[in-house]
């Protein structure tokens, strides 16, 4: 990578703006809206940044062996931020002190009652990090067989698909996935370095 310019001069990312105060806008279950005042490091000047800062969030691209169609289990949902549906892959929140793929695994068995027991970790991705603290990390659990029925949170309603690997493909192709975490999850995927082999295998079927 080839440095062009820095605005300002001696700009370096990697230096910390010093927070000089912070208020708590707002507490929820989901998020804290926190208004951070800091300084920059390099012009001493300061402003205020808005915050929402919260647990890590996982998402786990499943498949069923492919001995049985190595079908991807899919969520469709209606979101509210949209107010409109969406199909997603399994995820949520981690629980407090819940390690991610510990979350991976438990938001497997209560959205789609499937359990696996082969887990490939894909990395993580950063949400926004304008505004937002967290984490997003992707799991790949392959060979994931039924082991009961949906148990989702009281305010989780949703259906389970399972969906051919070309099926998908159209899918994200057309536009119909756009749930920004669940096609990075997918880029994710294909940066695997066992996924060509996957991918044979899927296309083949």
């Amino acid at each position: 990578m080839r440095l062009l310019a820095r605005n300002p001069a001696g700009f370096d990312a990697a230096r910390p703006w010093h927070e000089t105060g912070r208020t708590t806008r707002e507490d929820t279950r989901i998020f804290r809206q926190v208004v951070a005042h800091r300084t920059s490091p390099h012009t001493g000047r300061g402003h205020a940044y808005f915050r929402l800062e919260g647990p890590d969030w996982v998402n786990v691209v499943a498949f069923t062996p492919l001995g049985l169609g190595g079908e991807l289990l899919v969520v469709e949902q209606f979101r509210h931020g949209i107010d409109g549906p969406t199909f997603e892959i399994p995820g949520g929140a981690c629980d407090p002190g819940e390690a991610p793929l510990a979350s991976a695994q438990r938001e497997l068995a209560e959205e789609t009652g499937f359990v696996s027991d082969l887990w490939i970790p894909l990395g993580h991705c950063t949400p926004n990090p304008a505004t937002q603290n967290n984490r997003t990390h992707s799991f790949l659990a392959l060979d994931c067989r039924q082991a009961g029925a949906l148990d989702p949170d009281f305010t989780e309603e949703l259906a389970l698909h399972a969906c051919g690997w070309r099926e998908w493909q159209g899918l994200l192709r057309s536009g119909a996935v756009h749930h920004a975490l669940v096609l990075t999850a997918f880029l994710k995927l294909g940066l695997w370095e066992g996924w060509p082999e996957l991918q044979a295998r899927l296309e083949a079927l």
